[in-house]
């Protein structure tokens, strides 16, 4: 006589299931707030495409705030006009830095990528060369970044709730099998 087999244990599978809820769920958040990243970088590059230049500003000013370890660098930049001559000099922070004592070394210049509102807003900076100014293909890499930030994202929502509705399905079932594959108890009569 051959002797029955025994089908799989379901505790695995919900072990796997209780220990990997939590993480899909962080990975999940972390999937949406990338895609919400790139959808803020493109709708930045559209607002910014036209209306924005790169700049090199000159260190003028480094201010100690009181009472604190920090200080923070001022840059003069002179902003061209419409036709590219020079046109007005304004004033933006270069960054803080806090230690103590507080640090007074500062780059002589950085460069600033400058939105030409009424007044011209800094919007980002950092060593000289290493801002680029935001152009079509600047824009298309952004449209395509927030695509693929898309679809990871939905990616990870369909796997995940695969997962999060498989794993129970899975584990119910193989706990019913492994039930009615033991051998019950016989009354004696």
């Amino acid at each position: 006589m051959r002797k029955p087999t025994r089908s799989l244990p379901s505790w695995p599978v919900w072990v796997f299931f209780a220990v990997m809820l939590i993480p899909g769920m962080i990975v999940l958040a972390l999937l949406g707030f990338n895609k919400d990243i790139a959808q803020m970088g493109l709708e930045f590059q559209r607002d910014a495409i036209g209306r924005s230049v790169v700049v090199t500003g000159t260190l003028s000013e480094v201010d100690t705030t009181s009472g604190l370890p920090m200080t923070t660098s001022y840059y003069e930049v002179v902003i061209p006009d419409a036709d590219g001559r020079p046109g007005k000099t304004v004033t933006f922070t270069g960054g803080e830095q806090w230690g103590f004592p507080p640090s007074s070394e500062y780059p002589a210049e950085q460069s600033f990528l400058v939105i030409a509102d009424d007044p011209p807003r800094s919007v980002r900076n950092g060593p000289v060369g290493s801002i680029d100014p935001v152009t079509e293909e600047t824009l298309q890499d952004a449209e395509r970044g927030r695509t693929i930030a898309q679809a990871v994202w939905v990616a990870g929502i369909v796997i995940f709730w695969i997962f999060a509705a498989g794993l129970p399905i899975l584990g119910t079932v193989l706990a019913v099998r492994r039930h009615r594959k033991r051998p019950g108890l016989v009354p004696r009569i």
